[in-house]
């Protein structure tokens, strides 16, 4: 594995050698190297089950290692707790947030680092620090005594790593930070990684995002099954290599060729407008078959467009119909006409993360599994494993805990319960965040599937490359209202990104020009080696 020198002649920040991790019936980690370097980009990459979280835990003091050893400035060092980690400057920014939701910005911020004066907290020199770090990731404007809870999870997101620049980290982990981020924010957060390194900070950045890789790494190491397979400047790694390395084979198609659409009306919306929303009424047309994406940035309406159409936000006007029945504004009225929707926080909406998988699997179905008002244990895991054939998902038994499932398997789960209700329009927020290449791929392929089944799908994407990869049709939002409706050849991310941010002619969206009925020509083009 590659160990260039620093040009500086520094000692690396942080070296991991041959570092082992065995849990009872696997090994997690089987002789693993990192060498982070100041003033540099690590990128860590690996498929979910890889060993980048054992290996993340380890570098933090959560885990000691069986075998191996760790250097932080070409000392060598055992951390046996979080405590000694941050003693030496290492600090992580997870993806489960920790942000305490009844705490306002500044103490979230100030957690762990309070200055106090003559035994009383100096609110003054806090709010200074506070406010300094938060203007570093592109807050500076947010309101000090604001409550966490009530700001959006990219936000809360930004605020956790502003805490870490408050304790001054010299190696700061960052496990997929951009995940709920895009647009601004994420320019804001490479901003901030780009000024971190230039003051001489070693940055490991943790991400599924592979277009990231090639924007803000200088170094790359790829783990798979516990073990470090190559590590080397960012230059060398083309994403066919990562994508390679992560997965151990090729992936010649990211996206899979989805069959034309069908002529038949599933779903159709008119003159929508969202609950507590100034904006113009939508029309809506998706047939059978198609797959609708919706893009925009963070903020721009693109998830309560999804939220109206399941009933979960009210409508303060308009009309929608399933096969030409209409629904009523409520999420049961919703799910009961067979509009379900696949919420983009899964662990939280999506999943009842201390249930056995076999549980999550049928919660939207539970009249197939209580016959007589009785659970029968027999067919809630005959339910579990017929969708965990259907949708190869890896668990270990019927009884294992969801929460200890990768974000993929999880993923999956989500959908098989939602599609035990047989469901006639499928609506996807964020499907592939915070998954791996190959889960991604396997999700794409499941949704060409079901739309191939008649199934329409609307799904909202942060990923360009997802969006024009998958979707026949494309809804871009902007300030709460769809800016403009693109299909066929027309779809591509220079046209969104100009519809996103307003800097093009609007194009003539679907609430001005009525639905659109144009599916996506075959582009015919390869897709290899794309990854979102």
């Amino acid at each position: 594995m590659s160990d260039a020198n620093d040009p500086a002649g520094r000692p690396p920040a942080l070296e991991a050698r041959g570092l082992v991790k065995r849990f009872p019936g696997v090994t997690a980690l089987d002789g693993a190297d990192l060498v982070c370097r100041p003033g540099r980009v690590h990128a860590l990459l690996g498929e979910n089950g890889a060993g980048k979280s054992t290996l993340v835990r380890i570098l933090t003091g959560n885990h000691p290692p069986d075998e191996g050893e760790l250097r932080i400035d070409g000392e060598p060092v055992r951390l046996e707790d979080p405590r000694q980690a941050l003693a030496h400057g290492v600090t992580a920014v997870y993806q489960e947030l920790t942000v305490l939701p009844d705490l306002s910005v500044l103490d979230n911020v100030m957690l762990g680092q309070e200055v106090a004066r003559r035994g009383l907290l100096d609110r003054g020199r806090q709010r200074a620090a506070a406010k300094a770090a938060l203007g570093r990731v592109g807050l500076g404007d947010l309101a000090p005594g604001a409550r966490a809870g009530t700001l959006s999870a990219a936000t809360r997101q930004l605020i956790e790593i502003a805490r870490a620049l408050v304790r001054g980290s010299r190696v700061l982990l960052l496990d997929e930070p951009s995940a709920l981020l895009s647009g601004e924010a994420l320019g804001a957060l490479h901003a901030v990684v780009r000024e971190l390194t230039a003051d001489g900070v070693a940055v490991i950045y943790i991400t599924h995002r592979l277009e990231e890789v090639r924007a803000l790494a200088d170094d790359v190491t790829v783990l798979r099954d516990g073990r470090g397979v190559s590590s080397g400047p960012v230059g060398d790694y083309p994403v066919d290599r990562i994508v390679r390395e992560m997965v151990g084979r090729d992936v010649d198609t990211v996206f899979p060729a989805t069959a034309a659409p069908g002529a038949e009306e599933v779903l159709a919306v008119r003159g929508l407008v969202p609950g507590g929303r100034s904006v113009p009424p939508l029309d809506l047309t998706v047939r059978a078959g198609e797959i609708v994406g919706v893009a925009g940035l963070l903020g721009s309406g693109r998830s309560t467009l999804l939220r109206t159409l399941a009933g979960v936000v009210p409508r303060s006007a308009g009309t929608v119909a399933v096969a030409g029945r209409p629904v009523r504004g409520s999420l049961r009225a919703a799910v009961d006409a067979g509009v379900v929707l696949v919420p983009e926080e899964r662990k939280t909406e999506g999943l009842v993360l201390d249930l056995p998988v076999r549980a999550n699997t049928t919660l939207s179905s539970l009249r197939s599994v209580f016959p007589g008002g009785w659970l029968s244990a027999a067919r809630e895991r005959a339910a579990w494993e017929e969708e965990r054939e259907r949708f190869n998902i890896r668990a270990s038994g019927p009884g294992q805990r969801t929460g200890l499932l990768s974000g993929g398997n999880q993923q999956k789960i989500v959908l098989a319960k939602w599609l035990r209700t047989g469901p006639k329009v499928l609506l996807l927020d964020e499907p592939t965040r915070g998954i791996d290449i190959g889960a991604k791929t396997e999700i794409y392929r499941i949704v060409a599937e079901l739309a191939a089944q008649g199934l329409a799908v609307v799904f909202v994407s942060s990923e360009l490359p997802e969006v024009t990869g998958l979707a026949h049709r494309v809804l871009v939002c902007r300030d709460g209202r769809v800016s403009g409706e693109l299909a066929g050849d027309e779809i591509n991310e220079e046209q969104i990104m100009h519809l996103a941010l307003g800097t093009g002619t609007d194009r003539e969206g679907p609430a001005q020009k009525g639905p659109a009925q144009k599916g996506r020509a075959q582009k015919g083009r390869a897709q290899k080696g794309r990854a979102s």
